[in-house]
């Protein structure tokens, strides 16, 4: 399948008190473009209109009154000239147990300053949203009724998986189903909570790996995010995906890096706790 031209698939890091935040931002000109010749075309300027921009965070529910607020204040001073589209939170919504009586001061009310100028909540439940059995009600007091779905935000699709249902099938026809099924977007993109290749402390998934990557290869998804391990990575494209990490880190100043030769990280993946740019 060909891709159309890329304006703009960047994201700066904004690094805070507490964490990471990936801010990206999507475009398009022009009709159907072969990928080798995007690679080796230079990129045209393009119309506000033709450009989707959205914030991105991970584990960051320890919520209002903690360092949390420093990564909602980076992504608000990046916004100042141009609003989101999209906000979305990447797993671990309300630390430690998942009770849903605190979602309104672990999510709505931290995130207030982005969504209240409009952009468009994509939350995505992690394992720490599961240990109290209440993360229906978590999505339910965030306006969504299933732990895995997709949404459209401006030209982007984003498909929202359950990392703890891994090995539903039910999840996994779905997926493919809703990968294969014809969209007006330009992009598809999938947020989810645990990585399938990370270099951090909780490391890859294998079960994913095994299970959905092949559909993300074979469906041309142009990029899986995830939280889970508390810093940023951005892996080489494998299999023409690329891979982010944002873990916003709400415990600890340090990044969590394997360092163990048994489980060195990848040689195609970055870990960083510094801003970077995702090119």
């Amino acid at each position: 399948m060909n891709r159309r031209a890329v304006t703009a698939l960047t994201g700066v890091a904004a690094a805070a008190a507490c964490g990471v935040a990936a801010l990206l931002g999507f475009g398009v000109v022009g009709g159907p473009t072969p990928a080798e010749e995007v690679a080796r075309t230079s990129v045209p300027a393009v119309s506000a209109a033709t450009v989707t921009r959205i914030a991105v965070a991970g584990d960051t529910g320890t919520g209002t009154g903690s360092a949390i607020e420093a990564t909602v204040q980076a992504m608000v001073n990046q916004a100042r000239q141009h609003a989101y589209d999209g906000l979305v939170l990447l797993g671990d919504l309300i630390y430690p147990e998942g009770d849903a009586d605190q979602a309104a001061v672990r999510i709505t009310d931290v995130f207030a300053p982005i969504t209240d100028r409009g952009a468009r909540l994509v939350p995505v439940l992690g394992n720490h949203d599961y240990v109290s059995g209440e993360q229906s009600a978590i999505l339910n007091e965030v306006g969504r009724e299933r732990t895995w779905y997709v949404d459209q935000v401006g030209i982007v699709r984003i498909v929202v998986l359950d990392t703890e249902q891994v090995d539903d099938p039910a999840q996994t026809a779905w997926l493919r189903e809703t990968l294969a099924s014809p969209t007006d977007a330009v992009w598809t993109i999938v947020a989810m909570h645990k990585p399938a290749y990370s270099a951090g402390v909780h490391g890859s998934d294998e079960e994913i790996q095994q299970q959905w990557v092949p559909l993300f290869e074979q469906y041309d998804v142009a990029l899986v995010l995830a939280g889970h391990d508390h810093d940023y990575q951005r892996s080489k494209p494998i299999g023409g995906v690329t891979y982010v990490v944002s873990g916003a880190r709400p415990h600890s100043a340090q990044p969590d890096v394997r360092t163990s030769p048994k489980s060195a990280p990848r040689p195609s993946t970055t870990s960083t706790s510094s801003p970077r740019t995702i090119s």
